[in-house]
């Protein structure tokens, strides 16, 4: 396979990284174009979920193509830099343009193939009082228990409190037809599973419970996660909790129904399995570039079948940017996407 212009990968995340390893591992040399000022995206910032068992978070798997990446010489990274524009062209290269966000110096280069991996956007609950986030003290994101975690912090979560009472809500901007975000986000339901046994890990006499409108667990090992769960003594509920409220004793409140009664419940912390959304800028610039995005706002392939390929010819997509996945669908994604752009370069076809 005689290719000499590098294949464009637009965003440095797990998807990203993950498409660069496995075509530079088949011989293809590539570049990753990330703004931010380092590589990663958002898996950087998750502490393991690891107790005195792997709980298959994969996060340790986004350290290994960090620096793997990192290392390779057929592997050019531009942190601080974007895709600006997919320039026209006569030939079966493609001609884009690439810009500094700091200087915004453009530079046009040819490429193999473009690949569309820029993630997703985190949800923000303070869009909606009811969740409570930004007003009270108690009530985090998954992503911030994770930092703590990740900082050794957890000490501040817990503040001294014995027999700590935990609520985890999911669905917090998914399933949510009038946010337009009427789409179930994949990771939630087992970040939130790991999460709670985490939290018991660490802390045993702290008592967890998870509100869920369905448990979305499928995948290879989601039955030892639940058989886990089960076992930690970890609280699973079915309901839509209301209007997180303070009670006169500074605890969370919030009414949940139950066997068909509102019952009001109390907890200690209240954690907010937050959604994906799609990254805002991507979709901006899609309409600039000629591709078509969903109707919620994630780039478009060509189908179910077909869902490493876009309409532009020589342009494909990994990951998140094209629905929500946890780590380890946008690693399988990656995978496939890397293996049809093999393909089509073998086959002297891109599309």
């Amino acid at each position: 396979m005689m290719v000499e212009a590098p294949v464009i990968i637009i965003g440095g995340g797990v998807a990203g990284l993950a498409v660069a390893k496995i075509l530079t591992d088949s011989g293809l040399s590539c570049t990753v174009v990330e703004r931010d000022l380092s590589i990663g995206g958002h898996v950087r910032n998750w502490a393991c979920m690891a107790t005195d068992r792997c709980q298959r978070c994969f996060c340790c798997l986004a350290d290994d193509l960090v620096q793997e990446v990192s290392s390779s010489q057929k592997i050019n990274i531009l942190t601080g830099w974007e895709l600006s524009r997919i320039l026209p062209s006569d030939g079966t290269e493609k001609r884009v343009s690439l810009k500094e966000i700091s200087s915004g110096a453009e530079v046009n280069t040819d490429s193999s193939a473009v690949v569309f991996a820029t993630g997703f956007e985190v949800y923000n609950p303070a869009e909606r009082l009811l969740w409570g986030h930004g007003r009270f003290d108690s009530v985090y994101t998954l992503a911030e228990v994770d930092d703590l975690l990740r900082q050794d912090m957890l000490p501040k979560f817990t503040r001294g409190i014995n027999g700590l009472k935990i609520a985890f809500l999911q669905c917090v901007g998914s399933r949510d037809a009038a946010s337009g975000a009427n789409y179930c986000s994949q990771y939630c339901c087992k970040a939130a599973l790991r999460m709670a046994l985490k939290l018991v890990h660490e802390c045993p006499d702290i008592e967890v419970t998870i509100f869920y409108i369905d448990l979305q667990v499928a995948g290879k090992y989601s039955g030892e996660l639940l058989k886990n769960v089960e076992e930690k003594g970890v609280h699973l509920r079915q309901g839509v909790p209301g209007e997180i409220i303070q009670s006169s004793e500074n605890m969370l409140e919030f009414a949940v129904e139950h066997q068909g009664v509102n019952v009001r419940e109390r907890f200690d912390r209240i954690i907010l399995s937050v959604g994906q959304r799609p990254f805002r800028p991507m979709s901006v610039l899609a309409g600039q570039l000629g591709i078509r995005v969903n109707e919620f706002g994630f780039l478009e392939t060509n189908g179910f079948l077909d869902n490493s390929r876009m309409a532009v010819p020589g342009a494909y997509v990994a990951g998140t940017c094209s629905g929500p996945k946890d780590i380890e669908q946008t690693l399988e994604h990656a995978g496939q996407t890397a293996a049809t752009i093999i393909a089509d370069l073998q086959g002297g076809r891109l599309r």
